[in-house]
């Protein structure tokens, strides 16, 4: 098994001129705003990996001025030296942990018919929310016939045992149902015995292979079904494809395969149209254990050193919060298919990259992912790219990547988050709070830096002519030019306070006295809420916790049940926590036992100081010393 180290799109679809995308084996959790690029990255994977089952004509049709040119429509035309050949130095190209790189361009056309490209194409899965809706597409009138869905989807990349036929040797079961419909070669407009012959016998291995599919699928599809939270039996019932073969004529029927539930909930039921009794969610939930065992049938035919990869684009889209755990559950858990496949999850929607994030922290490695985000800039002229930014980068990285992209709204969100970073660092930790539970205004930090520190005319003006910029973010009424100007000086500011060495050991991480709110999105719920007796505070220089803070003031609650007792399943009012002061960390390791099961990554998550979650608020810290 192998997986992507780097990917490159250059002048394809929405990207111009650009870097690669380096992922060195990891799994990839891609946000993407609407009209950024993010499908076109799921297209120039399908299209590169494609293209080793096309003609060279073909893909480089993807990539001159043809009606189906994919080449970005900015892109400049170019001379090959030595060839003379016009191009837009248009290309996809993608490189393998294990040294192997596969490229589709007009001047490259190798990765046809390569036999790794090949197993790799078959090795990976491209899943997005159209491909998933063809499987419910249908009239309440019709029968699911899938046969549609199993030609374009699932056959080319489906192998079967080799056979001989019309006078070439084939495994591809959507080049064999090709051959099926094209018929025994004709010699001088007759159909031959032997060519007959030799038809006859890859007809009825092609049912054969065929019907050997559908049985895998009709006998793991369940166990599937099962894991995304629905107990459902189906059946496809494959009806067998038929010709006729005479003298001069061929003529063939297509096959069918007919999807019908057996079972419901435990109950034996005969629904011939589905679409008519299942809601959207579990119409998903079949079409995905179909292509989930398509997948797994094709892996047991694979090289060892395929690209293993399974691209996801918005699959959950139209799935609600628990159809959304059970799949992210199946993806994500030990042992899941983030264990046997390289992970790419694109999504457009915040709150469920959020989730997603969320739910890998829970079941898998953060360290083993790749989180990056795209957006939309403009160049000089005006012309919109793909803006990648690493979501893990500190926020001044952002705001420089937003400028370069003449989002000057956005990076002045970030260089404002940066500028207060610096100040937080820069203060002592006993004037950072103004109460308990307020947070000292931007403009109040920056006063009192100035009465500690004394900074020079040059800071105090750059302070000055970026003011509006920077207090009052969402106030864009200015024009481009002149809000430029301020956000260059409020970048400007921020590299002349970098140089200043802070006169405090210590930053305070979470005040004293900061209540702690926290709750499952889960059934049965559990939520708390607690007060920290000390201010958590760190080590400026090693970022290491200088000290942990008790719990006081404990409330909990479990299925609705005050101060919840394990042993009893019952309100216990005479609990010990009530009175108790557990240290921070102990008091989330608890949340670890049986009932409750909630992980540090959860409650990191999930917990709430002044609405923002805990885990922001330690910026990498650890709960404990």
């Amino acid at each position: 098994m192998s997986k992507i180290k780097s990917l490159q799109l250059n002048n394809f679809k929405f990207f111009r001129q650009s870097d690669p995308i380096i992922l060195n084996g990891k799994h990839l959790l891609l946000y993407g705003e609407n009209g950024s690029g993010k499908s076109s990255i799921f297209w120039g994977l399908y299209t590169l990996l494609e293209a080793a089952y096309k003609q060279p004509n073909e893909v480089k049709s993807y990539f001159n001025s043809s009606d189906i040119s994919l080449v970005n429509i900015f892109a400049n035309k170019q001379t090959a030296p030595g060839t003379g050949i016009e191009h837009y130095d248009s290309y996809v190209t993608i490189e393998t942990d294990n040294g192997k790189t596969f490229k589709a361009s007009l001047l490259d056309t190798t990765i046809c018919g390569n036999n790794d490209a090949k197993e790799s194409r078959k090795a990976m899965d491209f899943l997005n929310y159209q491909s998933l809706f063809a499987f419910q597409h249908f009239k309440n009138s019709e029968n699911v016939d899938l046969s549609d869905v199993f030609d374009y989807y699932i056959l080319p990349y489906v192998t079967f045992t080799p056979i001989r036929v019309n006078g070439k040797e084939i495994s591809n079961a959507g080049e064999m149902w090709k051959e099926y419909q094209n018929g025994p070669i004709k010699v001088g407009g007759n159909i031959k015995k032997n060519n007959k012959n030799e038809f006859q016998r890859f007809e009825s291995h092609f049912r054969n292979e065929f019907q050997r599919l559908i049985d895998f699928i009709n006998q793991n599809s369940y166990d599937i079904i099962k894991e995304l939270g629905y107990d459902i039996h189906f059946t496809l019932s494959y009806t067998l494809p038929s010709s006729y073969i005479g003298y001069k004529v061929y003529d063939y029927h297509k096959y069918k395969i007919i999807l019908t539930i057996d079972s419901y909930n435990g109950k034996s039921i005969s629904i011939n149209r589905p679409q008519t009794f299942l809601n959207e969610a579990k119409l998903t939930a079949l079409a995905l254990s179909i292509r989930l065992c398509v997948l797994k049938y094709r892996t047991n035919t694979l090289a060892a050193d395929a690209l293993q990869v399974l691209v996801l684009d918005d699959i959950m889209i139209s799935l609600d919060m628990s159809n959304r755990e059970m799949l992210s559950e199946l993806l994500l858990k030990n042992g899941g298919y983030a264990d046997k496949y390289q992970l790419l999850f694109f999504t457009h929607d915040r709150n469920l990259f959020q989730f997603i994030d969320r739910r890998i922290g829970q079941l898998n490695n953060k360290s083993n992912w790749k989180e990056i985000g795209i957006y939309i800039g403009k160049d000089s002229h005006g012309i919109e790219y793909p803006v990648i930014v690493d979501e893990e980068a500190d926020s001044y990285s952002k705001a420089q990547k937003f400028k370069d992209a003449f989002d000057y709204e956005t990076a002045s969100i970030y260089i404002r988050k940066t500028l207060e970073q610096i100040l937080k660092n820069l203060l002592p930790p006993e004037i950072l709070k103004s109460d308990p539970d307020t947070f000292v205004s931007l403009q109040s930090m920056w006063d009192k830096f100035k009465q500690i520190y004394s900074p020079d005319a040059n800071i105090i003006n750059l302070f000055k002519n970026s003011k509006l910029l920077i207090l009052n973010p969402s106030a864009h009424l200015l024009s481009k030019p002149i809000y430029k100007r301020e956000l260059d000086r409020a970048f400007k500011l921020v590299d002349e306070l970098k140089k200043i060495s802070s006169k405090y050991k210590e930053i305070v991480l979470i005040e004293k006295g900061a209540k702690v709110q926290f709750k499952t999105t889960s059934t049965p719920q559990y939520l708390c809420s607690f007060n920290l007796d000390v201010a958590m505070c760190a080590d400026r220089e090693t970022k290491q916790v200088a000290n942990e803070p008790r719990c006081s003031n404990i409330y909990f609650e479990y299925d609705g049940k005050q101060y919840y007792d394990p042993n009893t399943g019952q309100s216990d009012i005479n609990h010990p926590l009530k009175t108790a002061t557990p240290k921070l960390s102990r008091f989330v390791k608890g949340l670890s036992q049986n009932p409750f099961n909630i992980t540090e990554n959860d409650f990191l998550d999930n917990a709430k100081v002044n609405g923002i979650s805990l885990r922001e608020y330690l910026d990498g810290h650890s709960l404990t010393i």
